[in-house]
């Protein structure tokens, strides 16, 4: 997960014919220093992961602290890392997403029972499944109820939190495969199945939520997917489908939205160009846009299916903070903290500072004065990345929120379109 979350930070927001044209192959950690200033606008650190890999640190961390409570500890560990970051960062996270401040925000206000008024469906808190499902090592109702909690915590969205428990159940499932013994229609049709109890699950728990059409939208992705899979056609009917759920416009599958980016993600790990990790993982980014979020989970999904034994040894040694990752998979796998290990907080600060320092230093005074002109004429980012406010908006969506939520409700109500559904 913090490989493939590691890999794809590098090319965010770039679309396929970017990454092509800058790096060739998304086959190792990429530096971005040539192109800082002339397309991109923020530096990211050779081989650092992001925001998808610390929020499920904060998620594994709090495991480890208190299995029982492990939600309130989520929700300290969420807040802890919101603080005393560098400036241009939202806390020590290295992500410039809205959703995230909304929802680690929100928190402040969240009594315990309760879930987040936050609609968001970027795909980012599906992650949250994966040290959980780790820690459970098996598919099990205990681990599909942890999994829809983790999420509300976070994002309250239909599609958000069966996603998280469809990303849980793969975890298991993969973990339990070899590669050799890998069946894509039997999968999918597995995945559909859990999608449609979890779609169930939240029509109970939530009956006043959304239409009654998108009650069973991803189970129907995946079931358009065991359909297609080996239909080169079934990308495109991927966006057309997920573009009735929705009010903004998929023109692309590897858009940050999570009725198209998980059938994606799942797509290249049942498909790929050969039974690799590597290959898969290589191929997965490929699609440029969200590819932070879609390698963490093409990664988690085909690490658990390859084994650690079989990731190329560059990339071992190649991803920033590697030894304190692999304690915390230790440290999961036995389900008790290793004395080694360091504080979440401490490490994940020291971390993004030093990404901050390394950035200032790449500042060159071509860098400050390229324009947004030249930005944009380079067009080689897509709308998304130029859509996300930067951390000195934060203050002001701040204010606005303030001014306009005037209940809990209200605050839901003004979430802006593009996390809406």
């Amino acid at each position: 997960m913090a490989i493939g979350d590691a890999m794809g930070r590098s090319a965010k927001g770039l679309k396929p014919a970017a990454i092509r044209q800058i790096f060739g192959a998304m086959d190792d950690f990429k530096d971005v220093r040539a192109i800082l200033g002339k397309g991109i606008k923020n530096y990211r650190m050779k081989g650092l992961y992001g925001a998808p890999t610390q929020c499920a640190l904060a998620v594994g961390d709090a495991l480890l602290k208190n299995k029982k409570q492990f939600l309130q500890e989520s929700a300290k560990n969420f807040q802890e890392l919101a603080k005393s970051g560098p400036e241009g960062y939202f806390g020590i996270y290295r992500n410039h997403s809205s959703c995230l401040w909304r929802a680690v925000d929100l928190l402040d206000d969240l009594e315990e029972g309760q879930v987040s008024e936050q609609n968001s469906c970027t795909s980012l808190f599906t992650i949250l499944a994966v040290p959980l499902a780790l820690y459970q090592g098996k598919w099990s109702k205990t681990l599909a109820r942890q999994c829809f909690e983790a999420c509300l915590l976070m994002s309250r969205n239909r599609f958000e939190v069966v996603g998280t428990v469809l990303t849980g159940f793969l975890v298991t499932r993969f973990l339990a495969l070899c590669p050799e013994e890998l069946t894509p229609v039997d999968i999918l049709r597995e995945a559909q199945e859990v999608c449609l109890q979890a779609e169930a699950e939240y029509q109970q728990r939530f009956p006043e939520a959304e239409d009654e059409k998108e009650l069973n939208a991803l189970s129907g992705a995946l079931k358009g997917l065991a359909d297609k899979y080996n239909d080169p056609d079934f990308l495109p009917w991927l966006c057309e489908y997920a573009n009735t759920y929705t009010k903004l416009d998929i023109r692309h599958p590897s858009q940050s939205f999570v009725l198209t980016l998980l059938p994606l993600a799942l797509h290249c790990v049942l498909l790929p160009p050969d039974s690799s990790f590597a290959s898969t993982l290589t191929q997965s980014l490929g699609n440029g846009r969200e590819t932070e979020t879609l390698g963490a989970l093409v990664g988690a999904w085909a690490g658990a299916l390859y084994g650690f034994d079989k990731f190329p040894a560059q990339w071992k040694s190649g991803l920033v903070n590697a030894k304190e990752i692999r304690l915390r998979a230790e440290a999961i796998s036995i389900r008790r903290v290793k004395k080694e290990q360091k504080d979440l907080f401490n490490m994940e600060a020291a971390l993004t500072a030093k990404e901050f320092e390394e950035g200032k230093r790449c500042q060159t005074k071509e860098t400050k004065k390229a324009s947004r002109m030249e930005v944009q004429s380079l067009d080689i980012w897509d709308e998304e990345e130029s859509s996300v406010p930067s951390k000195e908006d934060r203050s002001q969506w701040r204010k606005f929120q303030k001014e306009k939520a005037k209940s809990k409700r209200d605050r839901r109500r003004n979430i802006p379109s593009m996390d809406d559904i």
